[in-house]
């Protein structure tokens, strides 16, 4: 079964249930159900195997997504702000034959148009040419990522039906979500995260609200109470600015929360500590993963379980293991994923698919397992600091460093030195009205770190670059 069977489910079971809520407007799973049809018969004998999408948090991005799978095309999803450089490189890569967007943003596109393929925006009425392929035959492509995560280059990643469904399921089972949800979702739907969450819901037949502003912490608690809100998907910097507010905020806000789910980087410590005292009916939890193996671990943070560091164990039945040298008895490897939430294959990167051997993804993190086969993170292979053969994890550095009076946010990433080969340099985002200096950092450092740990520079930034996920884009930083 693919998504599209389980909304049909839902829709002859409860066809005047309220499946999504945005910003504008709501619909029923029946009127879902009916819109995905009616809009699957613009393509569905065309032979353009590839549609470009623009990410929206909206019914009408989520009615085009689900016509398209449903019309056997492998979706192409864009994130709004992309750049035209980039934007060019992804149509000639997918191949894709047309794009579908907001208004505005095909207003913007329109005006400086190099695709050579149509855009249409949602809701309009989309002609688009082609030969009838009566002979399509069922995609098992659903969609198409390009991601570049912390590393400049963008890698397509196609994910297919049977990993959404064997991913959903996992997400459904390990998270307990049922048809009496009620999911708050103001990530965007260009991602993997996203979209599982999209899924998980659908498939389950809860009520999904999507919001557009993440960064609107106001909006966000509003809309939890609004709606009474069972569920709650965010990334981990989020739940940092989140305990800016009073905890008994919080925690009145908080009410009806059963779950608040993160993902990807190993979350503080003491935002943990912090959110389990916040929540008195539910838990925090998050996921391990990568666009090209999500949800690969999951980690449900309750009184039970003081591990507050790790992000879990392997997800049921993907497979998760350390390849290391074992030298001086430290276990800390790189992370190889398997599963059939893993991809067999990159979109036309013969290069990017060495790092998949006999099912194994290759990360590029690095991390341990302990005694009981929970994982914990320890950065990517490729930030490792090496400074005269001593090797620094940036996380450590970044971990120690939060903790002081007056920080937001810092990156710690290495340097070229003459002697040492590289010494380390932090970027610090300063708290609203701080008075923090340079000075008082290094003193901190000093006091809390080992010698050759202690940054060589400090400066201040306005902003620390970063994926959609929160993880910091060190190739960026200077």
């Amino acid at each position: 079964m693919n998504i599209i069977n389980h909304i049909k489910n839902n829709a002859d079971k409860h066809p005047a249930k309220i499946a999504v809520i945005d910003e504008q407007r709501q619909i029923t799973f029946n009127e879902l159900y009916q819109k995905i049809q009616n809009f699957s018969t613009i393509f569905s004998s065309k032979n353009q195997k590839i549609i470009s999408l623009v990410s929206e948090n909206s019914i009408s991005f989520l009615i085009s997504y689900l016509g398209l799978i449903n019309s056997g095309k492998t979706v192409h999803l864009i994130p709004p702000k992309i750049s035209q450089d980039n934007l060019l490189n992804q149509i000639n890569s997918s191949e894709s034959g047309a794009i579908i967007c907001p208004k505005i943003i095909k207003n913007e596109w329109k005006e400086n148009d190099s695709t050579n393929i149509p855009i249409f925006e949602f809701g309009e009425n989309i002609s688009i040419k082609g030969n009838d392929d009566n002979e399509l035959k069922k995609n098992e492509l659903a969609y198409l990522i390009y991601t570049s995560g912390t590393t400049s280059e963008p890698k397509g990643v196609a994910i297919s039906h049977s990993m959404i469904e064997f991913t959903t399921k996992n997400i459904i089972n390990v998270l307990g979500y049922t048809n009496q949800d009620i999911d708050l979702l103001p990530l965007p739907l260009h991602h993997s995260f996203g979209l599982g969450c999209v899924h998980s819901s659908l498939n389950v037949g809860s009520t999904l609200i999507l919001l557009k502003n993440a960064s609107n912490l106001e909006q966000l608690l509003e809309s939890i109470k609004k709606f009474n809100a069972t569920t709650l998907a965010v990334i981990p910097a989020t739940l940092t600015k989140l305990l800016m507010f009073d905890k008994y905020i919080l925690e009145d806000y908080f009410t009806d929360l059963r779950l608040i789910i993160t993902n990807s980087t190993s979350i503080p410590k003491d935002t943990v500590q912090n959110f389990k005292k916040i929540m008195k009916k539910g838990n925090l939890a998050t996921y391990y993963g990568l666009t090209e193996a999500s949800r690969s671990t999951f980690m449900i943070f309750d009184n039970d379980n003081n591990r507050e560091e790790s992000v879990g164990k392997a997800a049921p039945d993907v497979e998760i293991k350390i390849d290391t040298n074992d030298q001086d008895g430290i276990n800390i490897g790189e992370i190889l994923i398997k599963g059939k939430n893993v991809i067999q294959n990159y979109w036309k990167n013969s290069e990017a698919d060495k790092k998949i051997v006999n099912g194994w993804l290759r990360t590029g993190d690095l991390g341990f397992l302990d005694e009981e086969k929970y994982l914990f993170l320890k950065g990517r292979h490729d930030e490792i600091i090496n400074i005269g053969g001593e090797k620094v994890s940036p996380l450590e550095i970044e971990g120690v460093v939060k903790k002081l009076s007056g920080v937001e946010d810092i990156a710690a990433f290495g340097i070229e030195h003459k002697i040492f080969g590289q010494t380390i340099k932090v970027n610090i985002v300063k708290t609203k009205n701080s008075d923090l200096d340079k000075s008082q950092v290094l003193s901190y450092c000093i006091k809390n770190l080992e010698k050759y740990k202690i940054p060589s520079k400090i400066e201040f930034v306005e902003k620390i670059p970063k994926t959609d996920y929160g993880k910091v884009k060190r190739f960026m930083l200077k």
